[in-house]
């Protein structure tokens, strides 16, 4: 069965498709159909070369963050001891002397 459609530019049209299937029983258990898959690949056939290609790629991704999170660490680690040197000089005077005593347990609780 066959229709022909003229298309053209100046005249738009609706396109129906339509396609038939038709269904056969074959001769392969279900539990079996994927078996010519799984034993064509061989133990000889594993991609070295991806995997060494992964690896080097996590190891090197791995380097690189921990040197940025170095860096980081030992310039943040720099300015706290700077700043405990300069509390030192520095006496503490109003709020500042009451944040030790902001989260301490009261002595007696009120009833």
């Amino acid at each position: 069965m066959e229709h022909r459609l003229l298309l053209t530019k100046d005249k738009p049209a609706k396109v129906s498709f339509s396609y038939t299937v038709e269904w056969e029983e074959g001769t392969i258990a279900w539990a079996s159909r994927w078996d010519t898959y799984l034993t064509s690949a061989t133990n000889s056939q594993i991609h070295w070369f991806s995997i060494v290609n992964s690896l080097i790629i996590v190891l090197f991704l791995s380097g690189l963050l921990a040197m940025i999170m170095v860096r980081a660490l030992r310039r943040d680690i720099a300015a706290y001891n700077l700043d405990e040197e300069m509390d030192d000089t520095y006496e503490e005077t109003g709020w500042k002397l009451l944040h030790g005593d902001v989260m301490r347990l009261p002595t007696s609780v009120p009833t």
